[in-house]
């Protein structure tokens, strides 16, 4: 039993004859009766009294109507389903991200997706760095934000942004008014770090053990609204992401002393399995992929700027 033959025994049944059905379904009427014939030699059963003159139904035609209406309309919503998905109208997106990707990275691309992709439900979830590459090879989630690649074969990475880390201080520390500052220079300092960024701290620390000078730290937090606000107080120094403290060295809140010797890229990559990836992965894959941003940092910018003019006339 295939669909086509269903289709063809609701056509005659509709119809009520066999040449009405034939050219509804675009068919030769011969056509339709082999079709039906088959159909009837797979059930073991005549559909259609034939010996009358009207086309009438046997107890077993009657009976298979109401399944063969809800077979095609299942058909029928399972290629609508599908379309829908293929045209992003509909599913869902999951992504485990670390902070930096979920709040200073991910929103641009993602008010870019929800316009076009209104209809696509997004699910965001914190996962420590070192988990996410299993989270993605495991399809609990479609795409996973990394600091470096796994170099597991059966994941494939895309770079979503470029930065790299600096040294943040409050505007009425010591250290900003100097002409140049070295590493050396920061082994009397304290410094604030972040409890989960392990792969950032691990290279800190090889830095400036390369320099023989101490790396002191005052404390460990768990956020870096955290650590800003810590160094906003001057209770230490910190070494950042330079995306997660862009507004507030545009603000003045924080100042980014330039130190020689530190140069510690950070790359953002956005992770996904090789062998297959969703209708909705690729839309904010191809988001990612041309994503400008100048034109958001700028656009941030703008609004910050907007934001510090009310405050003062208010």
């Amino acid at each position: 039993m295939d669909i086509h033959q269903l289709e063809h025994f609701l056509a005659v049944v509709d119809e009520g004859t066999f040449t009405r059905a034939a050219g509804k379904m675009c068919r030769t009427q011969p056509a339709v009766s082999q079709s039906i014939k088959k159909l009837e030699d797979e059930l073991g059963t005549a559909l259609f009294e034939r010996d009358t003159h009207d086309l009438t139904l046997t107890d077993a035609g009657k009976h298979l109507v109401g399944y063969a209406r809800r077979m095609i309309q299942l058909r029928d919503e399972a290629v609508r389903s599908v379309g829908e998905l293929r045209e992003l109208s509909a599913g869902t997106l999951a992504i485990a991200s670390h902070e930096t990707a979920a709040l200073y990275l991910l929103p641009g691309p993602l008010r870019k997706y929800a316009q076009q992709f209104p209809e696509v439900r997004v699910g965001v979830s914190r996962s420590p760095l070192d988990e996410i590459p299993r989270r993605v090879l495991d399809r609990e989630v479609d795409l996973g934000f990394v600091t470096e690649d796994p170099g597991t074969p059966d994941l494939a990475s895309l770079q979503m942004y470029s930065d790299e880390l600096v040294l943040i201080a409050s505007p009425g520390h010591p250290l900003i008014t100097r002409k140049v500052v070295r590493i050396g220079d920061l082994g009397s300092e304290h410094f604030v770090i972040h409890h989960l960024c392990a792969t950032s701290v691990r290279r800190i620390l090889q830095v400036f053990d390369q320099h023989h000078t101490p790396f002191r730290v005052v404390a460990e937090l768990w956020s870096f609204e955290n650590i800003k606000d810590f160094v906003e107080q001057d209770i230490g120094l910190a070494i950042v992401p330079r995306v997660t403290v862009l507004q507030e060295l545009r603000t003045g809140l924080l100042v980014e002393v330039p130190v020689a010797g530190l140069q510690i890229p950070r790359r953002t990559l956005l992770l996904f399995r090789d062998r297959y990836v969703s209708d909705a992965a690729r839309g904010l894959l191809n988001i990612v992929s041309t994503f400008d941003w100048s034109r958001w940092h700028a656009e941030k910018t703008v609004g910050i700027g907007a934001e510090s003019r009310a405050l003062r006339t208010g």
